[in-house]
């Protein structure tokens, strides 16, 4: 999906989250991300009081360009990173809430101005292309889904970016590989296996497992933190609610 520099905006928090305009997936935004924001949730442990252990050598300076402490070197591989998959909401074919959530691991804002997602799923290829500025903050998150209509989705909070023509069934039950790219770069890629899947609970990985575990699926668990009725997982949120085996 490419999301155009017009893109429609609104703000996920309004009462009843509904895109004003047709239900019509093909008609609908395609990125739920309120402009400028940089309050959404941070991938930190909740309680952070803001210390995170780096110093002023770690953090990349400010950019004139964007918000106050926003990076200015292009993005490298790992500072996005693939860190939770709902790959079977419901069961059955027809499933449109599907998602996946990128976390940010950098210390400094980050535009995702550019970046292009793949996730093959047969002999076809879901893609997800940003084209205008939607800014993740420090430690921030950001949803990949198979649609933005929140009747659909189940109330997926946050930022959210969906698949070209909101497809439906994007993840594939028996594995698939997810890749983000940032022009020539990859930034980040997970191969999951078929795993054994809980239908309506999200797979994550937990937030105090090392880094070096990620490819480890023994170290992702199966969510157990319910954000809507009836499905588990934290989207745009901290994986606090399982831990490292």
């Amino acid at each position: 999906m490419t999301i155009p520099d017009d893109a429609a905006v609104y703000d996920p928090t309004t009462p009843g989250g509904d895109v004003a305009g047709s239900e019509d997936a093909a008609s609908l935004p395609t990125t739920v991300s309120p402009p400028g924001d940089l309050t959404g949730s941070a991938s930190a442990e909740a309680g952070d009081d803001g210390d995170d252990g780096t110093t002023a050598d770690d953090c990349r300076p400010a950019s004139d360009a964007g918000p106050e402490g926003s990076c200015t070197a292009p993005l490298a591989p790992g500072d996005l990173i693939i860190d939770e998959l709902m790959i079977e909401s419901v069961a059955g074919a027809g499933d449109y809430g599907e998602w996946l959530e990128v976390a940010s691991t950098l210390p400094c804002a980050v535009d995702l101005r550019g970046l292009h997602g793949e996730c093959a799923n047969g002999a076809k290829v879901r893609t997800v292309d940003v084209t205008s500025d939607i800014w993740i903050p420090p430690q921030g998150t950001f949803l990949i889904a198979d649609s933005i209509n929140r009747a659909l989705n189940h109330d997926l909070p946050g930022t959210l970016l969906a698949w070209e023509g909101q497809p439906g069934d994007a993840l594939r039950n028996k594995g698939a590989t997810v890749s983000l790219r940032m022009q020539d770069t990859l930034v980040d890629s997970v191969t999951y296996p078929a795993l054994k899947l809980s239908v309506g609970a999200a797979v994550a990985f937990p937030s105090d497992c090392p880094a070096a575990r990620r490819s480890d699926w023994s170290a992702w668990q199966t969510s157990n933190e319910s954000w809507f009725p009836g499905f588990f997982g934290t989207p745009n949120a901290p994986n606090l609610d399982v831990a490292c085996p």
